[in-house]
């Protein structure tokens, strides 16, 4: 009963009339889960938080938040899902004809009349939610973000998956990067939305200008970006994330009065693959690579299995034992090269944890008589 439920689509009703929320629940209750809110703004805030919302009815006379607001609000989301949410405007006797235009000029999808019918709300809401599922759908077949033509999220991890299977079997390289534009919300919240777009895109493209083509490039949030880098140590990613950061980096927008430089941030992970590791795991760790980045004052790079922390000695794995277990495996790698004499093929990163494994073993040579 609960899995059914789970599948209706849900719908918010903003109305600070309490009748009109009640009227609207009994008649879409059975097929819908239903959301109320009292004003614009308790109703903006429940539609940031609930990505399930697949439709908007608002009142556009209301308290503290109208529904002019609330649909400029949703229009000019960062979120794509959000701004363009099917929003259906309900009109009182009091709204005039002028009203009703700038509103549809405003990006209302349609109008509906107090008082209305069970069969003018269960129409209205069917086409609607239908509709919206069928654009979600659409995007995640078609594997990409239709604003930069990047892979989606969806897509990315599926490749993901595909190139870490390879990567285990052969026993080659990979490297995964996730970027994100940073103090995106404030260059948003300044200088709007079409600015904002302008910003991504551009990044976008300097990706498909600076990487190669086995590379995988994906946007995977509003600014945050992810690279897959096929048969790549952690060294030669640190290669292309340096070019891609330099490059982006550079780019300026003019906007008339100001002229905006970004930054992008970047995390990236370069684990060692093995056959029961999945692609879910490798993002969790580019994810908590670009968190650290993101909090750092200096340049904002890191990699994953620089930012974990030693594990206590006698103490347990735990959360972090797994990445514990993967450094481990990174630097036995590192040994065999120093044994093959491929020591110059070690990654730059491990070489503080070598030394320090090294360091009691030097000792004790020292201190041998007979050597």
């Amino acid at each position: 009963m609960g899995e059914q439920s789970s599948q209706k689509p849900e719908i918010i009703i903003v109305d600070d009339s309490r009748v009109i929320r009640a009227a609207a629940r009994k008649m879409l209750g059975e097929g819908y889960v239903i959301h109320e809110a009292v004003d614009g703004s308790e109703g903006w805030e429940q539609i940031q938080r609930n990505g399930a919302i697949s439709v908007v009815f608002t009142d556009i006379q209301m308290p503290v938040m109208n529904g002019m607001e609330l649909l400029a609000a949703i229009r000019g989301a960062e979120d794509e899902r959000i701004a363009e949410l099917p929003v259906i405007m309900i009109t009182g006797q009091g709204d005039t004809e002028e009203t009703k235009r700038k509103v549809f000029e405003a990006g209302a999808t349609d109008f509906i009349a107090k008082p209305f019918s069970s069969i003018d709300l269960l129409t209205r809401a069917k086409s609607y939610a239908q509709l919206n599922a069928r654009m979600v759908e659409l995007e995640k077949q078609t594997g990409h973000d239709k604003l930069t033509g990047l892979f989606n999220a969806k897509s990315f991890e599926e490749q993901g998956d595909k190139s870490l299977s390879f990567a285990a079997r052969h026993s080659v390289s990979i490297s995964t990067v996730y970027l994100e534009i940073e103090n995106f919300q404030k260059i948003f919240l300044t200088h709007g939305k079409s600015v904002a777009t302008q910003i991504i895109i551009a990044v976008a493209r300097r990706f498909e200008a600076v990487l190669r083509t086995e590379d995988v490039a994906a946007r995977i949030g509003v600014a945050k970006y992810a690279l897959l880098l096929p048969l790549t140590n952690h060294t030669h990613a640190k290669i292309v994330v340096d070019r891609v950061r330099s490059s982006i980096n550079k780019l300026v927008f003019d906007t008339g009065k100001e002229k905006i430089r970004i930054v992008l941030a970047a995390g990236m992970t370069s684990p060692e693959a093995r056959e029961e590791m999945c692609f879910a795991e490798v993002m969790m760790q580019a994810d908590t690579a670009l968190k650290r980045a993101l909090g750092k004052a200096g340049e904002k790079i890191a990699s994953y299995f620089e930012v974990q922390p030693k594990p206590a000695v006698g103490e347990e794995a735990g959360d972090g034992g797994d990445a514990g277990q993967a450094l481990d495996r990174e630097l036995e790698q590192a040994f065999k090269r120093i044994l093959e004499g491929d020591y110059f093929k070690i990654e730059k990163c491990h070489l503080p944890a070598l030394v320090e494994r090294l360091m009691p073993f030097m000792d004790y040579v020292k201190n041998q008589d007979n050597l």
